[in-house]
């Protein structure tokens, strides 16, 4: 017998439109209709019914909390953000604070949002969704470090959380705790190896810890797992470059370039790659291409770094340089603000440093000194604007002699300069010039009345807004390269002393005493090694036959193609001493083998100066007609050593055969060259210190009285520190 069909079962939607349209002012029938559209995906239609239960029976507490989450869902968040005030009136929960900060937060209102996320933790602090919500308005907010106490909070309630866990890692790098944010990544990919997200920033983690074997394990994972990323492809290259592993990372870029022929993040790659094996030719063509497909202020800064360590014309260089300021500055000159700093001349001013190079860079080798000796100053206050994400000892030391320490590396140029403004800086000086990670376009927003160029960079930035320029009467003599300079020259007794590395070995004897033969040396990076400094210094072993010839400080790849380059000049392999990068003790060793070190041009030498002059090596140069060919010439004039000094090639020679044949006199020199050192202003970095305030005072003298820069000269005698 045929059973009969069943009832279909009733349409609970259907069943509460019924009862509205029997009852069209009942809330209850309005708010159960628009659950019901919301549990069928109507939210639209949802949202309607519930706003007409509300205008019904406002009071209707749990209506508000639905409807608020329904509009959340349709991303409506200004009027979510209403809807979830308004439960709030009715009732003091946990939950309904979350939404709110949610809300706020995808509108940008973090002021807003962060007392309803803390209020949120308060009412339910071992709610974990609370706390997350909490963490993602402080990260918005840049309060890095509250945000890391908060995500360990959540992995202390649920350790296996693994979006909290992933984000704590993220944090811990921008917050430079790379040690840790390793641990926590690898912990991460422990739970899901194939995050790429994780894989990336653990990668990025271990370059920046200078481990660049997992690096490169890690970016090739990262390739491995999205490999139609070119942006990984050059992460890739550039740190198996820096793991001296050239043959492979040009492989990969070229790759690259064959597949996207105008990707400019390529493009500069293998500038790098290119500059860095002193293949000057290539490496500004490809520059030049980068400018042109995507014109930059760091694109270009990048093609005059290249051209600073060219032999060019004088003139040329000086146009390409000034064609910078020309090209950037109209635009930002017109975001220029009035400046509201007290224009009290003798008042304690707070003076900026703008730089990427606060580590054991070579910078800090000048920097340092300095700073010690103005930690504390009475009339000068010192402020750091860091941007890079690189932090070791050296940048602890530097951050304890400031009053201010501002990270700006993941900071716009308008919030800098806001920064800077609010910390009230009188003087802005820049650490960069135009070498890597500068920040030249902020200056031109001219955020502080006053700003100078000192150190990092041997030439001008080209640009009006940078008003003076620090140097010294040896490296920047009075009327020789005037034309070359957009800023005024302000001459101190000396522009920056040097800081010898404290665990330097001693001094040896002259090794051409035990060797009988005179070693040349060169521990300058390869891109300053050009195929005209090569055949210079060729030209010079082939009149000092019996001479070796010493290259330190290379990576690995670099020395076949200087060999290469000797060959070509008639210098033979086995007159080549090559040595490797190495940690700094042994850098500082390998001039036990060197009796007298040869400077680069037009670029020469300063830092790799100052560490072979601590070691009782004195460095034979050449000056040109551009300015950076006179950065060594300080170093040597101030120990006495003018003769070593020389300004055309025939010179040259004829002064490294001269002391080839005059070892006696070179032993005397070594034996004494730490006391000459110590006994000169390289010795005493309080006249720098002293010249440096004195000179910022004069600046800042002018610009209080209304005066425009100046051509600016301290002299010792106006010092009240000076060597005996």
């Amino acid at each position: 017998m045929t059973q009969p069909a069943r009832p279909a079962a009733p349409d609970p939607l259907a069943q509460h439109r019924l009862a509205v349209q029997r009852n069209p002012r009942d809330a209850n029938a309005h708010a159960l209709l628009g659950l019901s559209l919301l549990k069928a995906r109507r939210l639209e239609d949802g949202v309607a019914s519930l706003r007409r239960a509300l205008e019904l029976n406002p009071k209707a507490r749990g209506i508000h909390a639905v409807l608020a989450a329904a509009l959340f869902e349709l991303e409506r968040f200004e009027d979510a953000a209403g809807a979830y005030r308004s439960a709030l009136r009715f009732q003091d929960d946990a939950d309904l604070h979350q939404g709110l900060a949610d809300a706020l937060l995808r509108l940008g209102r973090t002021d807003e949002a962060e007392p309803a996320a803390r209020r949120a933790v308060a009412l339910a602090p071992g709610n974990t969704g609370c706390l997350l919500s909490l963490a993602a308005v402080l990260h918005k907010d840049k309060n890095m470090e509250e945000t890391v106490l908060v995500l360990q909070q959540v992995l202390a309630l649920e350790p296996d959380n693994f979006d909290a866990r992933a984000d704590l890692g993220n944090q811990l790098y921008q917050l430079h705790r790379h040690e840790e944010a390793a641990a926590c990544l690898g912990a991460v990919l422990e739970q899901r190896p194939d995050n790429l997200a994780s894989v990336i920033r653990l990668a990025q983690s271990h370059r920046v810890l200078k481990r660049f074997a997992q690096a490169v394990e890690g970016f090739r994972r990262a390739v491995a797992l999205a490999p139609d990323r070119i942006d990984l492809v050059v992460d890739l290259a550039n740190t198996l470059r820096s793991d001296g592993q050239l043959p492979e990372a040009a492989t990969l870029l070229q790759g690259a370039l064959a597949l996207e022929p105008d990707n400019v993040e390529v493009l500069h790659a293998i500038v790098g790659l290119s500059f860095g094996l002193g293949e000057w030719e290539e490496a500004l063509r490809l520059a030049r291409r980068a400018l042109e497909l995507a014109p930059s202020p760091a694109a270009h800064s990048v093609m005059l770094f290249i051209l600073s360590h060219y032999c060019m014309d004088a003139g040329e260089l000086t146009r390409e340089h000034f064609a910078y300021g020309q090209r950037w500055e109209p635009e930002l000159q017109a975001l220029q603000q009035p400046h509201a700093n007290d224009r009290d001349p003798e008042r304690k001013i707070r003076v900026g440093f703008v730089s990427a190079d606060m580590y054991e860079h070579a910078v800090t080798r000048f920097v340092t000194p300095v700073f010690d000796e103005l930690r504390g100053h009475e009339r000068v206050e010192l402020y750091v604007y860091y941007n890079n994400n690189v932090h070791d000892a050296m940048t602890a030391h530097l951050r304890a002699c400031t009053t201010g320490w501002r990270s700006i590396s993941l900071v716009d140029d308008a919030s800098a300069e806001r920064m800077i403004r609010e910390d009230g800086i009188d003087i802005l000086v820049d650490l960069s010039g135009h070498s890597s990670l500068n920040r030249l376009p902020l200056f031109m927003r001219k955020p502080a009345p006053v700003q100078l160029t000192w150190i990092g960079y041997a030439g001008t930035t080209g640009m009006r807004t940078m008003d003076y320029i620090v140097s010294d009467p040896f490296v920047l003599p009075a009327g020789r390269y005037d034309d070359q300079y957009t800023e005024r020259v302000l001459r101190l007794p000396l522009a920056a002393p040097f800081l010898p590395d404290p665990g330097a070995p001693p001094v040896n004897e002259l090794p051409a005493a035990r060797n009988g033969h005179l070693t040349f040396g060169s521990f300058h990076r390869a891109s300053k090694l050009s195929r005209e400094v090569i055949a210079q210094w060729a030209r010079l072993l082939h009149a000092v036959p019996d001479a070796k010839m010493l290259l330190g400080g290379l990576q690995p790849g670099v020395d076949d193609v200087l060999v290469d380059w000797f060959a070509q000049e008639g210098v033979p392999r086995e007159r080549l001493l090559l040595r490797q990068r190495t940690n700094v003790h042994g850098y500082l060793k390998q001039h036990y083998e060197v009796d007298v070190c040869l400077s680069p041009f037009p670029y020469s030498g300063s830092t790799t100066i100052g560490h072979a002059l601590w070691m009782g090596v004195p460095t034979l140069a050449t000056v040109g007609a551009t300015n950076p060919s006179h950065a060594a010439v300080s170093f040597l004039a101030h120990l006495g050593l003018r003769d070593f000094i020389t300004e055309d090639e025939d010179t040259y020679v004829k002064l490294g055969v001269f002391l080839s044949q005059n070892t006696g006199a070179l032993a005397a020199m070594r034996a004494t060259m730490r006391e000459r050192f110590v006994n000169s202003v390289l010795g005493y970095p309080g006249v720098t210190a002293a010249g440096l305030e004195h000179g910022l005072r004069l600046a800042w003298r002018r610009w209080c009285a209304g005066q425009p820069a100046a051509d600016l000269q301290v002299r010792l005698a106006d010092l009240a520190q000076a060597p005996a």
